[in-house]
């Protein structure tokens, strides 16, 4: 068994920012998503009340963080991991990972130009290396910062225009953006490591790190349902090895987000999705030397609170599953599935800290299994999310991934992540 070394990476950067789970920042947890604070509130609806929230604390003293209309949000996330046991070696397999993004934010109403309005750029730099090309060969990615074979990146993300109109009603997006942030996700799956609980695996999503130029919109007719869509750069740039495309060409996808008990303030939250994508990109068979002329797919989502402490609402347990489709004659994944349990504020004393178990599966097409002998791939996660001050947190997380790409030894994956608002 190979050796694990634990240590918290913690690094000053004289930044100043807002505090924010690391997804977030990074266009992974939604800004729809269930606040970071608590699992059962009310997401499509937040803020309703018009009452005017707290900012989050930070290391640096919130009078750095805004300027006017202009505001940051700086945060460092930082992992150490160990392949214990199996995957392709445990040789030398410990590894070191980090993620630093920033994300300047202007408001159009604060500058006195007009109502509505958000200009916002982000930029990221990852740095270190991950276990899953060398060590584990696992095909989901076992760590959410993993960025693929382009392990080093240093970029301008997005640079994006928002507009609300009607209190709301209606908000557009335009410019270079995640797919991510809006669709496919399920809420409570956001304090997980494991990249396929915070995007759904096999759906050719432009997200980060690859997130692509766009026009996307949300429209929220009641309290119950919100529909969504986008169109998006597409093309054969976009790192994802499942799906192999050969021409440039546009994504499109649509939602639809349902929470039946939206106008019952007492109820325990419930939140369905359900969306399908397509691209027109050609995109290459699996087992012969040609192409067809676009791909496809479905997922669905649902989040459910199953309790909540009497005493502050949040807290307590939910669970949530999901499920994507796609085509197996064009895609080396075709089926994907998990679900997991959430607790926040388990222990006394502890309100925030977050305890997760979850189980992820990605099954390789049949035709794919012919020729390589892969077959599926299944991912289990426990993690303890601990909020060590207001601004940092530590997660202690185990992985233990049966057949990575499906065909490699089993492995035991062992780590720590620290993350850090400035």
């Amino acid at each position: 068994m190979g050796r694990f070394v634990l240590f918290v990476p913690i690094m000053l950067f004289s930044a100043f920012a807002q505090a924010s789970p690391p997804a977030e920042i990074r266009g992974q947890a939604k800004e729809s998503q269930v606040d970071e604070d608590g699992p059962g509130e009310d997401e499509i609806e937040d803020e309703a009340d018009g009452e005017e929230q707290a900012p989050p604390a930070t290391f640096f003293d919130q009078r750095w963080h805004s300027l006017g209309p202009l505001s940051a949000e700086c945060l460092y996330t930082g992992e150490v991991f160990n392949n214990a046991r199996g995957g392709k070696t445990t040789k030398d397999a410990t590894r070191y990972r980090g993620n630093l993004d920033l994300k300047l934010r202007f408001d159009t109403e604060l500058a006195d130009w007009w109502q509505g309005g958000e200009f916002c750029i982000y930029m990221q730099q990852n740095h270190g290396r991950t276990l899953t090309a060398d060590f584990v060969g696992d095909g989901q990615y076992y760590s959410s910062i993993d960025t693929g074979l382009a392990q080093d990146i240093t970029q301008l993300g997005e640079y994006w225009y928002r507009h609300s109109f009607a209190d709301e009603l209606l908000t557009v997006t335009m410019g270079r953006q995640d797919a991510n942030a809006d669709f496919a996700f399920a809420d409570l799956g956001g304090d997980f490591v494991n990249s396929s609980f915070i995007t759904l695996a096999n759906i050719p999503l432009p997200t980060w790190p690859y997130q692509t130029l766009a026009v996307s919109a949300l429209y929220q007719p009641s309290k119950q349902v919100r529909l969504g869509g986008g169109v998006h750069d597409h093309g054969a740039d976009h790192q994802n090895w499942w799906s192999n495309t050969t021409s440039r060409g546009l994504f499109f996808i649509g939602q639809m987000d349902y929470q039946p008990f939206a106008d019952n303030d007492d109820a325990l939250l419930t939140l369905i999705r359900m969306g399908a994508w397509y691209t027109n990109s050609n995109t290459l068979s699996i087992t012969a030397p040609s192409s067809y002329d676009g791909n496809y797919g479905f997922f669905t989502t649902i989040d459910q609170m199953l309790f909540t402490e009497q005493h502050d609402k949040e807290q307590g347990l939910g669970t949530f599953v999901q499920f994507s489709w796609a085509p197996s004659n064009r895609n080396q994944v075709d089926i994907s599935y998990g679900g997991g349990l959430v607790y926040r504020g388990l222990l006394p004393g502890h309100d925030h800290d977050t305890l997760g178990l979850g189980f992820t599966l990605i099954d390789f097409s049949s035709a794919l299994s012919g020729l390589t002998g892969q077959t599926s791939e299944n991912a289990m996660e426990l993690f303890y999310k601990a909020r060590v001050t207001e601004w940092m947190s530590i997660q202690p997380d185990v992985q233990y991934i049966v057949r990575p790409n499906g065909i490699e030894r089993d492995a035991l994956v062992t780590g720590l992540r620290c993350e850090i608002a400035f």
